[in-house]
This record gives structure tokens, sequence and C-alpha cells, in this order.
């Protein structure tokens, strides 16, 4: 299971070179430039904290505050966020346009980023005692079926387009003699005392699906801006709540056997989510998770084991012991930056993995 934040948006926006992104700061000034309701308390919200916070402009935080600290009505609160829905499709709609979506995809197929994603991610792990940790690589055999699931909390498409399997990159039936159709490489980077050597590839199976659990930008009213779980007349702006997470994805935490976070911040109103990855990773001796953070991002000074103390804090395990031994042993962490060569949804990439 991949879950996967803003921070990929972000980053394939800025390889393709447009000019506007999808930050909260970036629609806050899409607002101002429409001249959005100034009775709107929302905006009203991100005005007051600008300049006193790093996430000034993050709408969902606005909510909170809202519903936390001034003490508004859920119900009114909820009958502002229905316009800032149509705002924020409308901003997205000028943002991730065909176009640009487009030239996204014609450039992993260029360069092949999809597959390399799908078959090279293991390569990122490059020190050889953290891989060493993982159970993952011991274990695949040859004919397995990597069925990835992605979580794409983001209300474009960018990464649906990004990870489609085009004909170009991916044949679902290459072999005349088997039904296998990709060839993965368990030990990409030849660490010394793994199971497989460095140029073996195991031919096995792919699937590959895309859930949007916050909605698309093509459906306005399907957009959810809100808080985590909540009780009582706050359920009314509770994420998990509208998404239906429970009936949807509760069940799939305790069968995954590798979790991949990319591109978020581990924001508290998603801690449903982290606080299931945690449960999946007790729950399941086999599991383990595999943590992408960029050096330039929020806490980026920190190292890898802060970062396994952040998401228990992101979960609601702050400072518990049991958690914590759990996700040394099982999160591996992979902090990195531009100059960082990575196989995993690298829409940057121009130039073939050295380990290939």
């Amino acid at each position: 299971m991949a879950l996967i934040g803003n921070g990929f948006d972000i980053q394939a926006l800025s390889g393709i070179g447009s000019k506007v992104d999808t930050r909260y700061e970036s629609f806050y000034h899409f607002l101002k430039y429409r001249h959005f309701d100034p009775t709107s308390r929302i905006v009203g919200r991100m005005e007051s904290l600008r300049g006193k916070a790093g996430n000034w402009s993050d709408v969902e935080n606005a909510i909170e505050q809202l519903c936390l600290v001034d003490q508004v009505s859920s119900s009114a609160v909820a009958r502002e966020v229905k316009s800032i829905q149509r705002e924020f499709a409308l901003f997205l709609n000028q943002v991730a346009t065909p176009e640009v979506l487009s030239l996204l995809g014609e450039k992993a197929v260029a360069h092949n980023l999809t597959m390399t994603s799908f078959t090279e991610f293991l390569g990122d792990i490059d020190d050889a005692d953290e891989y060493r940790k993982m159970r993952l690589p011991s274990r695949l055999d040859i004919g397995d079926v990597f069925n990835f699931k992605f979580i794409n909390f983001n209300y474009t498409t960018l990464l649906d387009d990004f990870v489609f399997l085009d004909q170009e990159q991916f044949d679902p039936h290459p072999y005349q003699v088997s039904d296998r159709n990709i060839d993965f490489h368990p030990n990409p980077r030849g660490h010394a005392r793994a199971r497989e050597r460095k140029d073996f590839r195991m031919v096995s199976y792919l699937v590959s699906d895309v859930v949007h659990p916050h909605g698309l930008q093509y459906t306005p009213r399907s957009l959810l801006f809100g808080i985590d779980e909540a009780d009582g007349s706050a359920r009314r702006l509770s994420k998990p709540y509208w998404a239906q997470n429970r009936v949807k994805y509760a069940d799939l935490f305790t069968d995954t056997d590798l979790f991949i976070v990319f591109g978020s911040s581990l924001g508290l109103t998603d801690r449903w989510w982290w606080r299931a990855i945690v449960e999946g990773l007790r729950g399941n001796d086999e599991s383990e998770m595999i943590l992408y953070w960029r050096r330039e991002s929020k806490g980026a000074e920190m190292a890898a084991q802060e970062l396994r103390e952040y998401f228990a804090h992101s979960a609601g395990f702050n400072a518990d012991p049991d958690v914590l031994n759990i996700l040394v042993e099982k999160v591996r962490v992979v902090l990195y930056d531009d100059s960082t060569e990575r196989a995993w949804l690298n829409t940057n990439a121009t130039a073939p993995l050295s380990w290939v």
C-alpha cells in the first residue's frame, strides 16, 4: 500500500516547469485574486495565522482552528467548506490541466519512470544494514504478485497519470510461455550478505490501482476538507467519516506486506491512516514500511529515528515505547533531495539509474 501526499504533486509540477503548484498558499492567492467572499471565516482564520505559523495557509488547519479554538459550530463551518470546495476545484483545474497531465505522461514514458518505480524501488535503500533489516527481499519469489494499492490523498490525477501502465512501458503478456509481466529487481544495489545477487531479476506479476479517499478535482462536491475522526456534531467535518475509511479500507492494513509513505507531511488530519499503519505493523509480523522524507520539507533536519518518533506522534502514539520499538524494527527511512538518485515516483529523473 502506497500513501501519497501533496509532495508528489508539487514535485511533478515543478519538474515540468509549471509556474503554479498545489500548495495551499497558492490557493490562498487564487482566492484573493478572485476577490473571494471577504466574510469567509476560513480565509479569515488563514489570514490571522499569516506570519505566525508555517502552515498558516493550510485550509484544514484553519477549519480545525475554527472548531477547536474559535468554537464555531460544525454546521456553520461545514457551510463555508462547500464554497471552498468549489473554489479549490476551479483552482486545481487551472493547475492540473490536460496539457500538464500529457506532459507528465510523456516524460514518464520517455524515461521509463513508471516501471522504474515499480521494479527498482528497493534500490532507494542505499544503506546495506538498513536493507538487510527488511523482511521483504528475503520473502520474495519468482511468480509473486506485486499488488500496488495507491492511496492518493491528492485531489488531482497527476499520480494516476504517472503510474498508469501504458502500452509503451508495460505489456500485460510479454512472454510466450509465461503469463508473468514484470522483471522485479530485489537487490538493485547489490548489497552484500543478501539473498539475491545484484543482477538477479525475478519474473513476477504487477497489478496497480489508485483510489482517492478525499475526492477528485473533477467532482467538486467530492473534495473533503476537514479534521480527523470526531464524535458528535464535529463528525460533520470528519474526513474518515465521510470517506467511509473503516468500511472501505480498514481491512487492507493487516494484509499489507509493505507500506510506502511518500510526499506527506504526516499531518494530524490524516491520523486515521497513520494509526491504521501502526496497527497493521503490529498485527502482521511480516509487514514493514518505507517512509520517504524530503530534506527541504518541514522537519528537514530530522534524522531517521526522529522521523520514526514523529510518525508515532502523528499516529497518536506519542512516546509509546512499544510502538517506537516496532517502528525501529520495521520502518526504513529514505531521506532525499533533488540530487538524490531515486527510483520511487521520481518524476524528474532524466538518466537511467546507476545500478540498472
